[in-house]
């Protein structure tokens, strides 16, 4: 059976892959620059979240760059292969759900835990985070429904119908 190569597969291949990337842009500066990261963030900022720095939030963003890594590569592997070597296993379906879930709790926990601060910024502060949390929300809410269509079930192993 040849797989088709959907635009739902193609979509999340594109935004599973940017993210990761930007991921990966955006966890050294968090982790490697705790006390004043190299984006500029303040420590205060986090006042009324469980973190007192930006090394832990590095790590755990660094950590969703190389899950959304792999999940690219499988979708990647899996759109190339076309049905020749033969059905993947359901992990890869389940594991991909495990890390757009991620993406999405990442961005949605952002959101709740810095509305507060973000709020009492200067305008052109406050408006980075209002277009960022628009941009990766956006993506993070496609990236969770695409993995959840059929096409994306087809090429990652996933179940026939959920």
């Amino acid at each position: 059976m040849k797989l088709r190569r959907s635009w739902a597969a193609r979509s999340m291949v594109a935004g599973m892959g940017f993210w990761y990337v930007m991921a990966f842009v955006g966890s050294p500066g968090l982790m490697f620059a705790a006390e004043g990261p190299a984006m500029n963030f303040d420590t205060a900022w986090l006042r009324n979240t469980p973190f007192s720095d930006y090394v832990l939030p590095g790590v755990i963003l660094g950590l969703l760059g190389v899950g959304g890594a792999v999940v690219t590569g499988l979708l990647v592997r899996g759109l190339r292969a076309s049905g020749r070597r033969g059905a993947p296993s359901n992990w890869q379906w389940y594991f991909a759900v495990i890390v757009a879930l991620g993406h999405f709790g990442w961005i949605a926990g952002e959101i709740v835990l810095m509305w507060s601060p973000v709020t009492a910024l200067p305008p052109n502060q406050k408006a980075f985070f209002d277009g960022f949390w628009w941009v990766f929300g956006l993506l993070s809410t496609a990236n969770l429904l695409l993995v959840l269509s059929p096409a994306a079930r087809q090429v990652l192993g996933g179940p026939a119908a959920i």
